[in-house]
């Protein structure tokens, strides 16, 4: 086979292996980067989760509806909001430093205990509480996880399914978006015997 068979083979392969990441995805991809977007999206960061009935894997979080500067790891135009004929609302998770203005604080729970990720999942905003998302986000059980949910009452981390993330995923998170937001202070405070 020449060279030039041989590399078009090649170019073909390398194409359709891109197609099929793009179609169907891959859970070993490498992580994505982190994007700045400004439009209106659903917060979860407290967010109380229920299972979902028929399947242990997924569960329906309760989010609040914000607008401004939020984070995703998508690109910012996937996840634009939108109304379809009927009126109906949707919006999709990313993360935002929102909630720490409102007093709430990061708690601490241990690996093995259920938890939720919310993070670029779109969501139905309620019709009739335009300020609340109703979102499907994927339950957890690895790590240690945090969450902005439970009143830093250590108990709810076995009773609650909260949306949650990962200690390193989180500040990851928020150091972006201080370095986004051109914030000289954190504004993350941390239950009592929870920080890093």
């Amino acid at each position: 086979m020449s060279i030039i068979k041989l590399t078009c083979v090649c170019l073909l392969l390398t194409a359709a292996a891109t197609i099929f990441t793009i179609a169907f995805g891959t859970e070993q991809a490498a992580k994505p980067g982190m994007e700045l977007c400004k439009h209106q999206y659903a917060l979860c960061t407290s967010a109380l989760c229920i299972p979902q009935p028929g399947d242990p894997t997924k569960a329906i979080c309760f989010c609040a509806v914000e607008d401004g500067a939020s984070m995703a790891s998508v690109p910012c135009n996937t996840i634009q909001p939108s109304t379809d004929a009927n009126g109906i609302r949707t919006v999709y998770s990313a993360f935002s430093l929102e909630q720490f203005k409102e007093g709430k604080k990061v708690l601490r729970c241990p690996n093995g205990t259920p938890w939720t990720w919310c993070l670029n999942k779109r969501c139905t905003v309620d019709p009739s509480d335009p300020k609340k998302a109703i979102c499907v986000c994927d339950v957890l059980r690895t790590e240690e996880w945090i969450t902005l949910g439970g009143n830093c009452d250590t108990a709810t981390c076995t009773t609650g399914y909260w949306s949650g993330a990962t200690v390193n995923d989180f500040n990851e998170a928020s150091a972006f978006m201080m370095k986004a937001l051109s914030l000289k202070e954190s504004p993350v405070k941390w239950c009592p015997g929870a920080n890093p």
